[in-house]
């Protein structure tokens, strides 16, 4: 993590240009590298809270967009359509409830981050646990040709998630984008083109 008393300039960024969080310019990278947002789109955000990816996808999908959060902890943003907001834990999470909003999702986005105890291998395997929530989430309403992005820590367990979504779409990214501080383990899974057939999501096209 950044000392506290070091300038930020992404934090000061976002502060100026009205976003909840620094959390923005990762995405904002990769989707200016990848290509994942457009109008009209249905994007469901995992771990939304305090709500800078909900703005950023907002303002890609527009009017006739979907965009759809789920965090256990508030936002510090007032969700306005094309966002919805669902106060829930993405690891009980009521498929219903969800459903109620979009039978599918054109991308599954996900921003979980564990509490860290400072134990390496410890905190790796609670953000492998996450990550591994999100992609359960995510099989069950993507749509086929649909992509799905992954925050996790950098751990020798990865490599069987990645292997799991390597077989289940056309492309797969390991990504530090702009934004990520240096110093972090975290790192990013894009994984483009949910093949045809490979998941629940194709039933509901």
């Amino acid at each position: 993590m950044a000392h506290p008393r070091l300038p930020d300039p992404y934090r000061r960024q976002a502060q100026r240009e009205g976003f909840a969080s620094r959390a923005v310019y990762k995405l904002q990278a990769i989707d200016s590298r990848f290509r994942l947002f457009r109008a009209g789109q249905r994007v469901l955000d995992l771990g939304c809270s305090p709500g800078s990816w909900l703005q950023y996808v907002a303002s890609r999908v527009g009017a006739d967009g979907l965009v759809v959060g789920i965090d256990q902890a508030p936002l510090v943003i007032s969700p306005q359509p094309p966002i919805h907001y669902l106060a829930m834990d993405v690891l009980s999470l009521d498929l219903t409830a969800l459903m109620v909003l979009s039978p599918y999702f054109d991308v599954v986005v996900s921003d979980l981050a564990p509490a860290t105890c400072g134990i390496k291998e410890v905190d790796q395997q609670r953000s492998l646990s996450l990550a591994e929530a999100a992609w359960a989430c995510a099989r069950q309403v993507l749509r086929p040709g649909g992509h799905f992005l992954v925050k996790v820590f950098e751990g020798p367990d990865l490599k069987h998630l990645i292997q799991r979504l390597t077989e289940t779409f056309l492309r797969c990214h390991r990504l530090k984008p702009r934004g990520s501080r240096r110093e972090s383990a975290e790192l990013y899974i894009l994984a483009l083109h949910q093949r045809v057939g490979a998941e629940a999501g194709s039933r509901r096209q």
